[in-house]
């Protein structure tokens, strides 16, 4: 069952993700030795990574403990405007003392099908390839079309079992091909944590919360983790429901 928690702005909503984080990445270090990260693309998660990057949460998150990967990415390569992974490596990376070796990227300049594949790879070999993946937190957002990850309405890759697939450039700007983690990785995750934000998502939301017909048109309606959350702003969710 989905949580919804309401901020009165970004920046509320912002700092209560980068608490659970630190929290998150704690109590994963105790239990397993290690805390493990799917990073999101976009503005939503601009703010979080910035605070992440500052103290106190820098010095508070075990970096060198921390194996991080990205739910999604263009097909470009790693300096590419486009790249999740270089906006992730400017804002947050760059200035935490996160080892190289701990970075999983998309390595979206081989093209969408090879760099998928090589995801697959590269999960099977820090998972295991019994069982999806299991983040210890997934951080994700949502399209104005309901779309999380790169898994849009109405394509295949929803119903994927593979646990990376290629997605064709999708009838939205950027129109570029983009490769994503699936609904099983990501419905595996321990905590799944959605940072939405904005009146023009408020319609949007309010059929996710109150709509169970909802997951069949919607991808990120559709994530079920063994914990999923939803911070929104006041904007998303509509007036006089901050936490």
């Amino acid at each position: 069952m989905a949580e919804f928690h309401v901020f009165a702005d970004v920046e509320a909503q912002s700092r209560a993700a980068a608490s659970l984080i630190v929290g998150l990445s704690h109590r994963a270090l105790e239990a397993r030795g290690r805390f493990t990260l799917a990073l999101s693309g976009g503005s939503g998660p601009v703010r979080l990574m910035e605070l992440l990057a500052g103290e106190p949460c820098r010095g508070s998150i075990p970096w060198d403990r921390t194996l991080i990967f990205w739910g999604d990415d263009r097909a470009v390569g790693p300096e590419h405007e486009l790249s999740n992974f270089r906006l992730a490596r400017e804002r947050l990376l760059s200035r935490v003392p996160v080892p190289e070796a701990n970075l999983v990227r998309i390595r979206g300049e081989l093209g969408a099908v090879d760099a998928a594949l090589e995801l697959r790879l590269d999960l099977a070999e820090c998972f295991g390839e019994s069982a999806p993946p299991r983040f210890d937190l997934v951080l994700l957002g949502m399209g104005l079309d309901g779309h999380t990850a790169s898994l849009f309405p109405g394509r295949p890759e929803l119903d994927s079992a593979a646990w990376a697939e290629p997605v064709p450039a999708p009838d939205m700007e950027p129109r570029v091909e983009r490769v994503t983690m699936t609904l099983p990785v990501l419905g595996a995750a321990r905590t799944a944590l959605f940072l939405v934000a904005g009146q023009d998502k408020r319609a949007l939301v309010d059929q996710i919360r109150h709509d169970p017909t909802a997951p069949a048109r919607y991808p990120a309606a559709r994530v079920a983790a063994e914990q999923t959350l939803w911070y929104l702003d006041e904007a998303a969710a509509g007036p006089g429901r901050s936490d």
